[in-house]
């Protein structure tokens, strides 16, 4: 599940990064965008080994499936956070 909520981040990291028109956002974006895939190469490696070793598209979906599920809760919980 933190895999994909990462995953998406950094899509929504990306989008911002190329529609943002300052320079110095999109080096800072690029950057941060760089740092968190460095810090997550051991994570996905191993998530993607253990899918190739064992394929479970079953689990897979219900993956996928619990984490749209999940994630207006979680952003609502983020935003609620970040407000108080």
């Amino acid at each position: 599940m933190d895999q994909l909520i990462a995953l998406a981040f950094i899509a929504l990291l990306v989008f911002f990064v190329v529609k943002v028109g300052s320079v110095l956002w999109r080096i800072a974006g690029v950057l941060f965008l760089l740092f968190i895939i460095y810090m997550y190469k051991d994570q996905v490696i191993s998530q993607v080994q253990s899918f190739i070793a064992n394929p479970d598209f079953g689990g897979l979906w219900q993956n996928v499936s619990g984490f749209f599920g999940n994630l207006f809760d979680k952003v609502a919980g983020f935003v609620s956070t970040v407000i108080k």
